[in-house]
């Protein structure tokens, strides 16, 4: 009887394909081909969304480790070597003189915990010259390393960069504008179950502006900031390959502006009042993937205010306090805090 249901199962599958009874090693042999590309396309995926986190990441750290050029017109710095070293973690940083046309920096820094290990490090190469003693035009050369590995992959990048740059000093006040134009390509790898996938060279692209220094009228002293930059990582697709290509673009400004104003008191004694605010807003955007990652925009402000008197003995009392998180998605933050110091 079961013999007979099969019989005609299959007889009616083969009329409805017009084909052979044998259509059914067909149509397994396709469902298993379908589960395959299924499968290889889960694979591309996931290694695109690793990869999207590693050049964000890189992005980011690039951004912030960018070095700052108003010491070669203050004058503010000398040279520095820094190393903070223990089993699992270490920090490295080295600074050449600001007194020199030709200049470097470096920064490097590693953490491990258990299967989670983060390794980072960037060096930059510049020279200049003065053509005016309040402006100056140079080139720099940035070469930039991150690896990440956890429980189940491993992912580095490592690439270089060259640009020039520029800084420029307010007649009046110590108040600096630099900016920067770079360009170079990377080159990225994933390690996931045994099985690496070397990712096609990218081109990289960064532009920054930044604004520092003070503005000092009379007792009351201003401390303007602005750091914008715009970076752009872009991966052709390889031929013969099945990844596609994609990008990520990042715009990213930080401003802020904090005062500070001396208040005298009639007994000898003074009050400094000081405060301010900062805003900074971030969007990354990412595109040509086979999978579809949303424009990630967030930003916050943070306000804060405080008063100091000092006594004619030397002591003093501070009070400072803020407020966080303006503006974002997460919880606002806010504290107080209160001291006294006082000299024997």
């Amino acid at each position: 009887m079961i013999k007979r249901l099969v019989s005609k199962a299959m007889r009616y599958a083969g009329r409805l394909r017009g084909v052979a009874v044998s259509c059914g090693v067909v149509a397994l042999v396709a469902c298993v081909g379908v589960l395959g590309d299924s499968a290889a396309r889960a694979e591309t995926v996931e290694a695109q969304r690793l990869m999207y986190q590693l050049k964000t990441a890189r992005m980011n750290r690039l951004v912030r480790h960018q070095p700052d050029l108003s010491a070669f017109l203050s004058g503010a710095g000398t040279g520095v070597f820094n190393a903070d070293v223990t089993d699992d973690k270490g920090a490295l940083t080295f600074s050449s003189g600001v007194d020199r046309l030709l200049w470097a920096r470096a920064t490097g820094r590693w953490d491990a915990d258990g299967l989670r290990k983060d390794r980072y490090g960037i060096g930059v190469v510049g020279l200049h010259s003065f053509v005016t003693p309040n402006f100056i035009v140079g080139g720099m050369i940035e070469a930039d390393y991150l690896a990440q590995a956890g429980a189940k992959s491993a992912r580095a990048g490592r690439g270089a960069m060259a640009g020039s740059y520029f800084l420029a000093r307010a007649a009046n006040h110590p108040l600096y504008v630099e900016g920067r134009i770079l360009r170079g390509r990377a080159s990225y790898g994933i390690r996931r179950a045994g099985d690496r996938t070397q990712w096609p060279d990218s081109r990289r692209g960064l532009a920054q502006l930044k604004l520092s220094g003070q503005l000092s009228y009379g007792v009351t002293t201003l401390t303007p900031s602005l750091v914008a930059s715009y970076a752009t990582d872009d991966a052709a697709a390889r031929a013969g390959s099945a990844l596609a290509g994609q990008g990520v673009r990042m715009n990213e400004v930080k401003m802020g502006l904090q005062f500070r104003r001396i208040l005298r008191h009639k007994n000898g004694a003074n009050f400094v009042l000081r405060g301010g605010g900062a805003l900074s807003r971030t969007s990354t955007h990412r595109y040509g993937a086979a999978f579809t990652m949303p424009d990630q925009r967030k930003g916050q402000g943070r306000v804060n205010l405080g008063v100091s008197y000092r006594t004619p003995g030397g002591g003093a009392v501070v009070i400072d306090s803020f407020l966080g998180g303006l503006g974002a998605y997460t919880k606002r933050t806010y504290g107080v805090k209160a001291g006294y110091d006082i000299r024997f």
